[in-house]
């Protein structure tokens, strides 16, 4: 069997397979590490490695005496995993919520335009490069004591193997060139980073960088020592190929909304789209040849948690209730990176009244997020075929079919929902078993559950006329977020004065 860990910011998920692709058992655990507070989003790095190693054991033990031949490994994206030059944690990381760095998009505007042209993907509060730079500016004392930066699944892979090593895939955007996939020493000197690529841990593409799992590891997981570990891509991609994208041919394009939202295709060469999408990260498919092109929204499904926590009583489920609510999803910290990439954006709800039902409320952020993809997918001019859907949302069917209404296009769903975990186990499949593209096209990644057609008639002619709404209230309102977030600052400074 294969064993898999998708390490995500929300939960901590472990799936096994056996041979064939088909699963075996599942554990899903909430992700306890993480820690919010203000703009600060943290996660305690030794927790995190605890909760894999139970999520790993949890799942081996429901496998009825299943042979290992495999363990494969990600985790959330961005963010920085700091070591000292022991391999100990120093501090929590910082992880990709985090919105401490936002004040350097702005300030660095020209810089970043510099390092864009370079990886083909534009530094947010989220990338390592400028949550480095913060450090540096702010505590110079942790800054000095790092001597690697990781992520989550490069950490987790240290916890179980002992060995630094990383992907390069996840890691260009930030700091290498996409065209040849280098690491480029620019990066650091553009940001005036004292120390940049020398922080970095060595690199081995998907397949080679792998290790054997330690003796420790192996006693806490209930695994053989030396099994083979790999260290997958990021969860971005392993996701995106457990939804099909570049092992289906009939899917061209995908969106997940699970904590954050991305939408994604594959492209064969990225310098023949006429320009790249504000926000969109360009990144090496590991599976193939091409590329994957994506916008990585800060906001997706966790809109619907902070929805409950500033309105009472809204429903979870909710039916369609249409209304002339319009809203703006961009509650998290950080402000949104794509495919408005503003470190100031925030959220707004317009056309409440007296009449307003919180039936209206949720449906409308509902709406918001389709209308985000909607403009995602037209700002990456994708060939024309079905969407494929993944993440938590992906079950809401009556949400699946106002989003193919507003993309005018069929949403397919895959049969299960762990789409991360059955990507990871067909780049295993593809390196430890040998499976051919067509054996993960059929074994590994499987047909969709289902096909939801675009409705049409009065709810199309709906959708379009509140899509355009939707873009120019953006339009309108986005000159005023940088005093938005000003006024925001003040005012906290004023409560801090009164207490």
């Amino acid at each position: 069997m294969i064993l898999c860990l998708d390490s995500g910011t929300t939960a901590v998920k472990a799936a096994a397979f056996d041979a064939s692709g088909q699963v075996l058992a599942h554990v899903e655990l909430p992700n306890t590490a993480l820690m919010r507070a203000g703009v600060r989003v943290e996660q305690d790095m030794a927790a995190s490695a605890d909760l894999a190693i139970r999520a790993l054991r949890d799942c081996a033990a429901r496998t009825d005496g299943h042979t290992p031949l495999g363990l494969v490994v990600t985790g959330q994206g961005d963010g920085l995993w700091p070591v000292d030059a022991d391999g100990r944690p120093v501090g929590p990381a910082m992880t990709w919520l985090d919105g401490r760095a936002r004040g350097l998009v702005s300030e660095l505007g020209d810089a970043l335009d510099r390092i864009e042209d370079i990886t083909g993907s534009r530094p947010t509060a989220a990338a390592q490069s400028l949550q480095l730079l913060w450090l540096q500016r702010h505590d110079p004392d942790r800054f000095q004591r790092i001597a690697k930066i990781l992520r989550l699944k490069d950490w987790l892979f240290y916890a179980f193997t002992g060995t630094l090593l990383a992907e390069p895939s996840a890691a260009l955007p930030v700091w290498g060139n996409w065209r040849d996939g280098r690491m480029s020493a620019e990066i650091g000197q553009a940001l005036g980073l004292t120390r940049g690529l020398d922080v970095l841990p060595e690199f081995a593409p998907v397949g080679q960088c792998r290790a054997p799992l330690s003796a420790s590891a192996a006693q806490s997981c209930g695994l053989p020592a030396g099994l083979p570990v790999l260290m997958g891509p990021g969860d971005v991609q392993a996701t995106l190929i457990g939804l099909g994208l570049g092992t289906r041919p009939e899917v061209t394009r995908a969106s997940v909304f699970g904590t954050s939202a991305i939408h994604a295709c594959l492209l064969n060469d990225p310098d023949t789209m006429p320009q790249k999408p504000r926000g969109a990260m360009v990144q090496q498919f590991v599976l193939g040849d091409g590329f994957l092109c994506f916008h990585p929204c800060f906001n997706g499904a966790t809109l619907l948690q902070h929805l409950h926590g500033q309105f009472r009583d809204l429903p979870s489920p909710v039916p369609p209730a249409y209304s002339g609510l319009v809203m703006h999803p961009f509650f998290e910290p950080g402000g949104e990176r794509a495919p408005w990439t503003d470190p100031q954006a925030s959220a707004a709800l317009f056309g409440l009244s007296a009449a307003t039902t919180p039936q209206q409320i949720a449906w409308a952020g509902r709406e918001a997020l389709a209308f985000v993809a909607r403009t995602s997918h037209t700002m990456m001019g994708a060939a024309q075929g079905a969407l494929s859907l993944g993440g938590g949302l992906a079950r809401d069917t009556d949400f699946a079919r106002f989003l193919a209404t507003c993309l005018g296009t069929p949403v397919v769903r895959s049969p299960t929902a762990h789409a991360g975990p059955r990507g990871l186990a067909a780049i295993a499949a593809t390196h430890l078993l040998g499976a051919s593209p067509a054996e993960i096209a059929a074994q590994w990644i499987g047909p969709p559950e289902d096909s939801i057609p675009p409705q049409t008639g009065p709810v199309a002619r709906y959708a379009d006329a509140k899509f355009a709404t939707f873009r120019n209230l953006v339009d309108t309102t986005s000159p005023h977020w940088a005093a938005l977030s000003d006024i925001a600052d003040a005012a906290a400074h004023l409560n801090e004065d009164t207490i």
